[in-house]
């Protein structure tokens, strides 16, 4: 007989999530949005990179946070910590592997 392998609970159904002051913002890890993500990233430019984040909290997310309008410190650790979220690492481990490229 063959073997099972049962992965029932290494499957998540739970949405990433990413805290700013009081409010909270989900974050969507599907598998085409974040290839999406992914891809728009790739692009570079700012209005690729403002579709990315909006694909992956949402538009109305976005234009809460002005995301169009943060400076650029600001969106590298907004950027870093959707990417932590869609990966399911800590924001320090995704942060340390932007220091790398």
């Amino acid at each position: 007989m063959s073997k099972v392998i049962n992965i029932t609970d290494k499957l998540s159904k739970e949405k990433p999530s990413i805290q700013i002051g009081d409010k909270t913002y989900s974050v969507d890890d599907t598998i085409t949005n974040v290839l999406k993500f992914e891809e728009l990233a790739n692009i570079g430019t700012s209005s690729a990179m403002v579709e990315a984040i909006s694909l992956a909290l949402g538009s109305k997310a976005a234009k809460e946070l002005s995301v169009e309008k943060m400076t650029i410190q600001s969106f590298k650790v907004l950027a870093t910590a959707v990417i932590a979220a869609m990966q399911d690492m800590e924001y320090e481990e995704a942060a340390a592997r932007f220091q790398k490229k």
